[in-house]
């Protein structure tokens, strides 16, 4: 009975072990996110519908947009640089905006703004961003019910139209650390944020 006693002690002293370093685990992973988002400034532009049409218009927006938003990254030194460039710049970046608009022969309005919300997981050609909150410009287009176009805007990583992205060493450095056990990192910090988002 000592002995059945004694077994039970030490599978619930096991348990509760596992139990008490996979959260903390998880605590890192979320701060290793929030870290990364505090570095990061987003950029999404959402559009009007699904046709065919207003999400050509999207796409003719954010060409206009990131006209604007490449020399402001070229100045800026700091995600808060970048964020002060663009409020001071917000009217005409969103004048751009509207004039893409028109130009396609829409009358849609466009709203922007600076504004945290929270992002799903992105996979682009050279990297991941995991699902959380972020800091992003947000360019809607009308009703704003299409499907979205995103990317960052600081550090620059929306390089052409074509939507390449691109990062700089550091930045590379950082998603790519400690190899297959970073990607597990990131991983959990995907998970998450997905959790994240729902509950919220």
């Amino acid at each position: 009975m000592k002995i059945n006693q004694a077994r039970r002690a030490r599978f619930e002293l096991a348990i509760a072990l596992t139990l008490f370093f996979a959260l903390c685990y998880a605590a890192g992973c979320d701060r290793a996110q929030q870290a990364l988002a505090d570095d990061i400034l987003r950029l999404r532009v959402v559009a009007h519908s699904d046709t065919a049409d207003d999400q050509a218009v999207k796409l003719r927006v954010r060409d206009g947009v990131l006209a604007c938003l490449q020399p402001l990254a070229q100045r800026a030194e700091s995600r808060e640089e970048m964020q002060a460039l663009v409020r001071a710049h917000m009217q005409e970046i969103a004048n751009a905006a509207q004039r893409a608009v028109y130009d396609a022969g829409h009358r849609e309005r466009i709203t922007a703004c600076l504004a945290e919300e929270w992002y799903p997981t992105r996979t682009y050609d050279t990297f991941s961003l995991p699902a959380g909150r972020y800091e992003g410009l947000q360019i809607r287009i009308g009703q704003s019910e299409g499907h979205n176009w995103w990317c960052v805007c600081y550090p620059s990583l929306c390089l052409d139209a074509a939507g390449e992205q691109a990062l700089s060493g550091e930045e590379q450095a950082l998603i790519q650390r400690d190899g297959a056990r970073y990607e597990i990192r990131f991983r959990t910090a995907e998970l998450l944020g997905n959790l994240r988002g729902l509950l919220q």
